[in-house]
């Protein structure tokens, strides 16, 4: 998640109750009414869902900034709903559960779109359980050009973006690192491999310069069919890295995965470990160890969704892989499991699931005294180690207790092992999420009889080195991951530095926005050279330049004579990849003295600030992985620019080349540039949550959707969001209205006196921020007949007459409006056209409608995509539609062919031609205006080459391109021409 320091205010409207927040001048006022839920109507619970992540923005008058309000007031946070399960919701309607049959027959159908065309029959599906997916579209038949990555590469964040107002650079979150051995300063002389939530593994070989060069390193014939990658390690004696893909973490678009992968030769080739894919079916691999004999150990988790972001779901599939800690002995092809632990109970008709991640194995480490000896965090179960001796028939023994067994999330605890005085030591970090605390201990004897060390004795042997008393150095460690530890956590102790331990956590956000001036630079990683007894704030450097909050994953650099050096580290977060060098080098516990701080506090922030980074340097320059969830464009000198909304990441700006950079932080969602003004801009965060700027400068976004966001009415996570290119100054907004401004929200100069989220000095909270208005019905209305409820989710104006609009409803209702334009909003006028008359045979399929392209040529006529399963509800996926505004009626042509059984994500329309974006990449057929036309004889193949496999969420064109936005490797661009 990324969070602005300086920002000033925000009028967060939820059920008809304004917050106000601010930096330190206002504050946030958390009332307990119920608030829109991203599945329609309101949240069940109050604001204190909210607190599930954070637990001080739960009480009362805390100061917070915009876009920590903006992200994180999402229907309970990272772990409990967002996005990915929105797309998952609408995968599976009108059902509410998606069957791994589905998700495997629509991957099967893309990769089979080959020359013969055999794609499938709309309306069946592949139930095999053997399907060999390809992991990339090398030799398949392709249309068009080569896809170019657009962009953003530069990744640059200014200054009122960040928390600490210092410039830096972010991609995409990532979730694991590895160094390898012997790096020395210089280009070319440190190997450094990440990866990455939905952009897969990437290395470079500049880990210790400023700006490395970073390449993909897992695409390809034999790379990994999957971006999202949870874990990686390197065994050096075999001199062989380990992917496991998926990823562990508990976040609301955490992927499973398709197995473990490795390498021998840096990424230019992979192959599959075993039968992984099989043990670790709708799992994550969050952990990996290698014996000095090459048995290979694999910790599986639970993931949040399928295989990829929108085709599996959060509630995990009855006949997924058991969860525990498998096993591959050297020379074998079938892994073994060794270690089970009961898992959360499976409720798959469970409105939001409640199987959560108990029995997942999520860190692993062999002991640095005998490597024989194996031990493993198990969510929900604390530490167990084999013993006496690992074999093939292993027994596995607690060695220490997580103190909430019974925790909804199930207790999250990471460890670090090291050897001191000959006996080796554990340091573990131990977490509740539902009690919203977490706690650091340590034991010095861990190689003693496990009996010693049991859970019936209360951790007999170890050290509580957490205390929650305020100026007490083990206040340091206390509640340092700030209630989501099942989200972002590690500890670490460098091999050698057996008194050095990190930690990583999120954001201590109330240390940074909840005191007058912050007590501490956010604690998002801590360091500690006295056993953990105190801890340092590693945080900020000293120029400020501060790291992203939500950490994952940390490596030592390792040095040319095989040892490691415990002051210089990599780091990954939510915003991408770090480099800390020299820490603990520069005393800033002066400053405490000039935030005027006292008591127990300044002691605090003295001990905190004694030894901070004197660098912290980002090596996201060039790392593409930034999540997009759409693009738009406008015309920028003489070129293109865009604008694209991303997962945790804010909105970005950027013009393909070296000019990105996030515009406004928060959560990324829809765009839009008005037509009459290339300088107007818009984007919304999540919901309705809407701002205008007159330009694209970060202190100038102003706020303009108070009366949709005080309306009530329900709306989909990222809301439609269209600005109509024929009459200047003119956008709509979809909840369970269409909402319309014709002035871009209001008067500029009154916005930007009193609606600025930017600046508190231009806020004034008796301001209505915002002039939208609801044209014609509500939409969703049972006046309308069958499938009623839920919001409107796509709006489009048709490119040759703006009277004309076309909007579809998440339960498939498809309505057209021949006077959308009308003065006056109550004399708008919709026809519903899915079905043609009441009692009469359904025209379209009762589905997720996931896009509509109106033909430029032909107001009356568009072309309509859906997602879901044909297997759930009968009929295609790509439909023509004509409506005959005579009669009030339409017709529609089922334009699938040979697509199968796959769910579309986008759609756009180009003289002929029409474009799909999927789940595995983008599609296009020339036959949508061919006649006659019917379902057998439509073609589909596979637009272009060079995409990476990836999940794309939208299409749009523009001068000539086809722009694709993934969610995981930024923006592409395919030349529709050629390339």
């Amino acid at each position: 998640m990324q969070i602005t320091r300086r920002w000033g205010r925000a009028a967060v409207v939820m059920g008809g109750t304004s917050l106000v927040a601010g930096t330190f001048l206002t504050t946030v006022e958390m009332p307990g009414a119920p608030w829109p839920g991203s599945s329609g109507g309101t949240h069940a619970e109050s604001l204190s869902n909210f607190a599930l992540e954070h637990p001080e923005v739960a009480l009362l008058h805390r100061h917070l900034p915009l876009a920590f309000l903006r992200e994180k007031l999402e229907n309970g946070g990272e772990l409990v709903s967002g996005p990915a399960q929105e797309q998952y919701d609408d995968r599976a309607y009108p059902r509410t559960t998606i069957a791994d049959a589905q998700r495997r027959g629509a991957a099967a159908a893309f990769h089979r779109l080959a020359k013969d065309g055999s794609g499938g029959s709309t309306g069946g599906s592949t139930t095999s359980t053997t399907l060999t997916i390809p992991q990339s579209l090398d030799g398949y038949a392709t249309v068009g050009g080569a896809w170019l990555p657009l962009g953003p590469a530069t990744n640059t964040v200014p200054g009122p973006v960040t928390y600490t107002g210092v410039p830096t650079t972010n991609s995409g979150r990532a979730t694991a690192i590895v160094a390898l051995p012997g790096c020395t300063d210089g280009e070319g002389n440190c190997t450094v491999f990440v990866g990455t939530a939905g952009g897969g593994v990437w290395r470079t070989a500049d880990g210790l310069t400023e700006n490395p060069a970073w390449t993909p390193v897992s695409d390809g014939a034999q790379g990994i069919p999957s971006g999202a990658i949870g874990s990686l390690y390197y065994d050096a004696a075999h001199d062989t890295l380990y992917a496991g893909t998926g990823e562990p973490n508990g976040s609301g678009d955490s992927e499973a995965g398709v197995g473990l992968y490795r390498t021998s030769d840096g990424g230019a080739t992979w192959s599959m470990v075993g039968d992984s894919n099989l043990v670790a079916r709708d799992r994550s691999v969050g952990a990996i160890v290698v014996a000095p004999d090459g048995t290979v150990y694999m910790g599986t988790d639970l993931a949040r969704h399928g295989s990829s972001s929108v085709n599996g779901g959060r509630r995990t599939p009855p006949d997924a892989a058991p969860l525990g800690l498998y096993q591959l002995p050297t020379g074998t092809s079938k892994f073994s499991l060794i270690g089970q632990w009961p898992a959360s109970a499976v409720d798959p008709g469970a409105g939001t699931g409640t199987d959560y991640f108990q029995g997942g194995v999520n860190h692993l480490e062999l002991d640095p005294n005998d490597p024989r000896t194996i031990y493993a965090a198990v969510f929900g179960f604390g530490i167990w180690r084999s013993s006496p001796r690992l074999d093939h028939t292993a027994a596995f023994k607690q060695v220490f207790a997580t103190f909430n067994p019974r925790d909804l999330y199930g207790d999250r605890t990471e460890f670090a092992l090291t050897t001191k005085n000959g006996h080796t030591r554990i340091y573990a970090g131990d977490s509740s999420d539902s009690k919203e605390m977490s706690f650091l201990w340590r034991t010095d004897n861990a190689d003693v009889p496990a009996s010693a060390l049991s859970a019936s004795s209360g951790n007999n042997g170890w050290i509580k080195l957490s205390n929650p008393g305020n100026g007490e150095p083990g206040f340091d460690s206390y509640n340092f991951c700030e209630g989501q530890c099942g989200y972002d956590m590690f500890v670490a102790s460098p091999t050698g530095h057996p008194d050095t331990v990190y930690l990583g956590g999120s954001m201590n956000y109330d240390e940074i926005f909840g005191t007058v001036p912050p007590r501490s630079n956010g604690r998002a990683v801590l360091r500690s050279v006295d056993a953990g007894r105190s801890f340092t704030d590693m945080t900020n450097d000293s120029s400020d330049v501060g790291m992203h909050p939500d950490q994952h994953a940390i490596a030592f650099v390792p040095n040319a004579d095989g040892t490691v050096n415990q002051d210089r580290f990599f780091e990954t977060s939510d915003g991408g990849v770090i480099r800390v060098d020299q820490a603990g080098a520069v005393n800033a516990s002066a400053e405490c003295a000039g935030r005027h701080l006292l008591g127990y506090d300044l002691l605090d922030c003295q001990r905190w600030l004694s030894a901070i980074p004197q660098r912290i340097v980002s090596l996201n320059r060039s790392l593409q992985t930034l999540q997009f969830q759409s693009i738009s464009t406008y015309p920028s000198d003489g070129g293109t620019g865009y604008l694209g909304g991303t997962q945790d990441n804010g909105t970005w700006a950027f013009d393909g080349a070296e000019n990105g950079f996030e515009t406004v932080g928060g959560d990324g969602g829809q765009s839009a540039t008005d037509s009459g003004d290339s300088d107007v801009h818009f984007h919304t965060y999540y919901s309705s949550f809407l701002d205008v700027n007159h330009g694209l400068d970060p202190n100038h976004w102003n706020y303009i959707s108070q009366p949709q966001d005080s309306s009530g009415e329900a709306a989909s996570f990222y809301v439609p969001l269209v600005a109509d290119q024929n009459r200047p100054h003119t956008l709509y907004e979809g909840l369970q209205h269409v909402w319309r401004t014709t002035d871009n929200g209001g008067d500029w100069a009154f916005l930007d006196a009193n609606c600025s989220e930017t600046d508190p000095t231009r806020y004034n909270p008796a301001a209505m921020c915002g002039d939208f208005t609801p044209i014609g019905p509500d939409l969703t209305s049972p006046a309308f007949g069958d499938r009623a409820g839920q919001y409107v989710v796509a709006i489009a104006v048709a490119p040759s007459d703006s009277d004309v609009m076309w909007v579809a409803t998440r339960t498939g209702r498809l309505f057209v409006s021949t006077n959308a334009a009308a003065e006056n909003p109550k004399d708008v006028t919709f026809t519903r056209v899915d079905s043609p008359d009441k009692g009469r045979t359904q025209l379209l399929p009762n589905r997720f409608i996931s896009g509509i392209a109106v033909d430029p040529a032909d107001p009356m006529h568009a072309f309509v995509s859906y997602s879901g399963y044909s297997a759930y509800a009968a009929g295609g996926h790509v439909y023509a539609v004509t409506f005959d505004p005579d009669t009030a009626h339409a017709s529609a042509m089922d334009l699938s062919g040979d697509l199968g059984d796959l769910p579309v994500t986008g759609i756009v329309y180009d003289g002929g031609t029409l474009y799909l974006s999927t789940d595995f990449g983008v599609l296009t057929t020339s036959d949508a205006n061919r006649a006659p036309v019917g379902s057998t004889a439509v073609t589909w193949s596979i637009a272009g080459t060079g995409l990476p496999p990836v999940t794309v969420f939208g299409l749009t064109l523009a001068d000539g391109r086809l722009i694709a936005a993934t969610h995981g490797r930024g923006a592409w661009v395919l030349p529709r021409s050629g390339p």
